[in-house]
């Protein structure tokens, strides 16, 4: 009977044993799994930054007083729109260099709008040029000096 209960708890504790490995087995798949989208991130920001994106002007305000253009756009092509979102979240607040239909260049900060997934907010001075709804640009990181 002794050896019976004995055996038992063999079995009780190589079952907890078990069960424990199998948890933190669980727990570390998770958290590698949850990693594995921010690799993809990185490299689709990496893939971002080599190329321009072409994108479309949605809505473009004007506040004169201030000399401040708001500008907010998304990608030209559906296809670049994992591009524009990663570039857009790596880079958001940052210096970026856009340029016209005309070959027009300049830098401008350029935002994530966080409450619409794949917008971006350009704001520039409103001296430097003006982008109306629809038109389109080429956006893309500044070469480094």
């Amino acid at each position: 009977m002794i050896l019976l209960h004995a055996l038992r708890l063999g079995e009780d504790d190589m079952f907890q044993r078990f069960s424990t490995t199998t948890l933190c087995t669980a727990i570390l798949l998770i958290h590698f799994s949850a990693l594995s989208p921010c690799a993809s991130r990185q490299a689709s920001v990496t893939t971002a930054g080599s190329g321009p994106i072409n994108c479309r002007v949605m809505e473009a305000f004007e506040e004169a007083k201030l000399g401040v253009r708001a500008i907010i756009f998304h990608q030209r092509d559906k296809a670049d729109g994992p591009r524009l979102g990663a570039l857009l979240l790596a880079h958001t607040g940052e210096e970026m260099e856009l340029q016209t239909a005309g070959g027009q260049s300049f830098r401008a900060t350029v935002f994530r709008v966080k409450s619409a997934f794949g917008r971006g907010l350009v704001l520039i001075p409103v001296s430097k040029f003006r982008l109306a709804e629809h038109e389109e640009f080429i956006l893309r990181l500044p070469a480094k000096h």
